[in-house]
């Protein structure tokens, strides 16, 4: 997934600052009113610099208007060596793909943000959130003043004066990484290697990590009410305080209990003595039985698998209609019932290297 990303990925920040900055910028390009607009080619990590907006026409006062402004950042950012581009939020429904269907009958998109009019400027390309490079550049855009960049007396006279509000000393202090808006959250998610998933998963006995396809069927799914909030900020220490609860545990022996049957041939009825190539993949909410590895959503196994699983309609005696979920038998005393999920899902097969 990284190989579909040419990111141009800045220099130390430090390269910035000095004279050898100069050879950074000319490979920038840098041509004032030149329009430079995000695209998928981009990210899928950015930073979101600053956002502009039209005041309401009875404060509104003559001066630049925020795509002018954005432009002039965006440019005096490029001059700087930091590739920088221009984004409305009402454009993203416009650059909306449509990728076909899957096996299972639905519509595969890419979803981008869909918002209002105003414009914002979105600077660098990387690979993921915590890249040395990515942090040491949106620290160093924090730190610039409208001086730095040569704006201040152009957006001053243009009414777009900064004013320093507590916490935000400078125009750009409440600059964040970000992912590309064309990117969906779950695209941007393939490209982070999670040491969280591999403490997870790495010494199960079917891990998801050993499957090789891109895309896998889940099949059950077992949920827990372990929960830890995941952030810029806080990832590390989460990290290092993550602890699966009871019921999470619970689910992940369930989960591995029920791989080992399918792939034992252990199902029931016409699917007794078939084997599965079933896996077992836990992350923090949950654990989940997978079925089968497959490089496309349209690749014909899908549909019947699904079928083989998935909630069965009945009709009563009395005429109503009703549906019962596949179920399988763990052995125990006393033994323990699961129900498969009664609409198995297509998800892509999470990847650490």
């Amino acid at each position: 997934m990284r190989a579909r990303f040419s990111c141009t990925l800045i220099m130390v920040v430090t390269a910035l600052i000095a004279c050898a900055g100069s050879a950074l910028a000319a490979r920038i390009d840098a041509t004032l009113n030149r329009t430079y607009t995000i695209t998928r080619e981009h990210g899928p990590w950015m930073i979101m610099v600053a956002s502009f907006s039209e005041r309401h026409q009875n404060v509104r006062v003559n001066g630049l208007s925020p795509t002018e402004a954005a432009g002039q950042l965006v440019y005096a950012l490029r001059k700087r060596g930091i590739p920088a581009y221009t984004f409305r939020m009402s454009e993203a429904a416009e650059q909306r793909q449509e990728l076909g269907q899957d096996a299972l009958g639905r519509k595969l998109t890419t979803k981008g943000a869909v918002g209002g009019n105003s414009i914002s400027v979105l600077a660098g390309n990387y690979p993921t959130v915590d890249h040395s490079t990515a942090q040491k550049t949106r620290d160093f855009i924090k730190r610039l003043k409208l001086d730095d960049l040569n704006l201040k007396d152009a957006w001053e006279k243009g009414g777009l004066a900064f004013r320093s509000t507590p916490g935000q000393p400078g125009p750009f202090s409440g600059a964040f990484l970000t992912i590309n808006p064309l990117f969906s959250q779950e695209e941007v998610a393939k490209t982070k290697r999670d040491p969280m998933l591999v403490r997870l998963n790495g010494n199960a006995e079917y891990s998801i990590l050993q499957n090789k396809g891109k895309y896998t069927l889940v099949v059950a799914s077992f949920k827990g009410r372990s929960q830890t909030g995941i952030g810029e900020r806080n990832y590390q220490k989460a990290l290092s305080l993550f602890k699966p609860g009871g019921t999470l545990i619970d689910g992940a022996e369930r989960a591995w209990k029920v791989t080992k049957m399918l792939r034992e041939g252990l199902f029931h009825g016409s699917q007794q003595g078939r084997t599965f190539e079933a896996y077992e993949y836990h992350d923090r909410f949950e654990s989940m039985v997978t079925i089968g590895s497959f490089d496309s959503p349209q690749d014909p196994r899908l549909a019947p698998l699904a079928d083989i699983f998935r909630a069965k309609h009945h009709t009563s005696t009395s005429g109503n209609a009703f549906a019962t979920g596949e179920s399988i038998v763990i052995p125990g005393n006393p033994a323990e019932t699961v129900i498969f999920d009664p609409v198995p899902r297509l998800i892509e097969v999470p990847k650490v290297r």
